[in-house]
Order: C-alpha cells, then structure tokens, then sequence
C-alpha cells in the first residue's frame, strides 16, 4: 500500500534519534506503568470544520445568491431577452444547492462521531493498538460505541514527516503532518536503507498530532518522544509538559472555555497570563462573536458525539492507569 508519489520531507526509524529533545505535543491523554495512550481529537478545533467549512460556505453562497436574485428583481421591469433571466436564475440555484451541499457534507464530518479514537503505544508487548469503528459498506458505525482494535508490531513503524504548501492570494503556508505507516511484513524486493526515495512497502498507516499546529521543529520532536518511550524506556511526559484536557464540555459555556479565554478558568487565566487577557480583551469586539460561534458548534460537536471504550483484552494487557487526563 506505498504510495511512492508522495514523497515525504523526512522518514524516521526506531532505531534512529529523529531530534535531541522530544515533547508529547500535548496529545497524550493517559499514562500506565508500560503504556502511552494519545488522543486523536483537539477539544478546542471540534467543531471548526463545520463552522469554516458548512456555514462559511452557505453564507457566501447565500451572498451570492442574494446578488444574483437583485440582479433579476432590477431587470424584471426591462424588456430584455430571456437568455440573461435564465442564466442568473441557475446561478441563485447553484449557489443554494451548493450552500445546501456544504452544510451537510461538513455536517457528517463533524456531528455523530466518536469523542476520541485513541492510539496506545504498549512497550512491554512491542504494540501499537488502535481504537477504530466498525464500520458497514456503506461508511456508517455498524454500532455506535462499539469499537474494534487495530493492533500492529511496534518494530514495523516508520514514520513519515509529510509537508503540504497552500496559497491564499499572496501568502503561502506550509502544512506538516506526521504520519506512521505499518511495514509490510513481506518486503518483496525492498533493499537497502530506509529513505524518503527508498520506502518499503507499507500495509497500512495512521497520523499522530495535528497538522494544524504541527511545525517543521515539533514534528520530528513528537516522534522522538514516542521512540524513546518505546526504545529506551523514556518518560511518560517530558519536564514541564501535562496530560492532555481531555474532560468532555457538558454545557455551552464549558465550550466558551474550550475554545476562547472566556468560560470557566476565566479568573485562572488571568493569574496565569495577564498580558494575552489584556491583549485578547483590546480586540474582544472582533474576536468575540467569532467565538460565540466557535462555541455553539463545539458545543453541537460533543452533545451529538458517544464514547467508543477499550475491550477488556486490551486494558486487561496494560492495567490500570497511573496517569489520566
């Protein structure tokens, strides 16, 4: 399943240091006497899809639609040829059904989904496990909170650092993902060591972090923590660094507070960092009814989404956490 048109930036190995510090990215939610359990779900991005993508794009269809529909209210009284009536007619439909089309389809990206599929590393079996939906033909869970385990050796990961280049009229941004791809026990004719030209053949692969807020500096730094826990028996957390918030919004303003400055711990953040309240509260009337919106979709996010558990056989491997967000 390698794809060898997609090149990756870097790849990493095991058995290679990837960087000379190592940080979790704030992405591991659980910590047990020999395993590391990573989140795949950002509290404070849940949401956003829906929001940029499903009601952005209705609003600016609406707009459209709105100039198209003035454009036929003004020519109406005129004699003029039916050719201009039609064309204007189809563009106000166009943009309603494509309004229609983008918030259903960022609608089923982001509601009725799991709180979290998380990713445990296991270093006394050499595993990684995967918490997965079952899923039909058709794409839907066969059982909403059932889930299934995706299990792979610990020794057939290599990770790949991919790098993406958007452009948005005169700004260009580079897009970072982390992806860890399953080797091919068969290797086939592979030889030779392990590059971004050189791939062996992969079975399978997953992400790990957010390629929101992924860097060309921390990717290479988050793979670095999951080896050395894995290798060489490293930390759970690196000095400094927290579990992962995992805690799930139960009311709007716990959202508020998910997403914004604002919402409970308020006053926290003030003790914690009086210069970015201050700052935040200067372009509060801008930011504001941004995260009032934020809010009401983060909020929407989680009341539709349902917990997915680890089966027993796999927590009975782990035991019980020491450690959990």
């Amino acid at each position: 399943m390698s794809d060898k048109s997609l090149i990756p930036m870097a790849v990493y190995t095991s058995d290679q240091r990837a960087a000379n510090e190592s940080t979790t990215g704030g992405w591991v939610r659980g910590a047990y006497s020999n395993a590391l359990e990573y989140t795949t779900s950002a509290k404070s991005l849940r949401g956003v899809a829906f929001l940029i993508g499903g009601l952005g794009t209705a609003a600016l269809c609406a707009f459209g639609a709105s100039l198209f529909f003035n454009l036929i209210v003004r020519i109406a009284p005129k004699a003029v040829p039916l050719l201009p009536f039609l064309f204007l007619g189809t563009a106000v439909l166009l943009c309603l059904i494509t309004a229609l089309w983008a918030l259903r389809f960022f609608a089923r990206l982001e509601f009725f989904h799991p709180i979290d599929l998380p990713i445990l590393f296991d270093r006394q079996h050499r595993k990684v496990y995967r918490l997965a939906e079952d899923l039909d033909e058709t794409g839907h869970p066969k059982q909403r909170g059932r889930g299934i385990v995706i299990e792979h050796d610990w020794d057939d990961i290599v990770a790949e650092h991919h790098v993406s280049t958007t452009t948005t009229g005169s700004s260009a941004q580079r897009n970072h993902t982390l992806v860890l791809m399953v080797r091919d026990k068969n290797p086939g004719d592979f030889q030779g060591p392990i590059t971004p030209t050189n791939l062996p053949p992969y079975v399978d692969g997953f992400g790990l972090g957010d390629a929101k807020v992924l860097t060309e500096f921390s990717t290479p730094r988050v793979w670095e923590h999951v080896r050395r826990y894995m290798n060489e028996n490293g930390p759970s957390l690196p000095p400094g660094e927290q579990l992962a918030d995992t805690t799930v919004p139960v009311t709007w303003w716990d959202s508020l507070g998910a997403v914004s400055v604002f919402g409970p711990g308020y006053l926290k953040r003030w003790r914690s960092n009086p210069i970015l309240m201050t700052f935040m509260h200067l372009i509060g009337p801008i930011t504001m009814p941004l995260a009032i919106l934020m809010a009401t979709t983060n909020w929407a996010s989680y009341k539709t989404a349902y917990p997915v558990q680890w089966p027993p056989e796999v927590l009975d491997k782990i035991g019980p956490p020491v450690r959990q967000g």
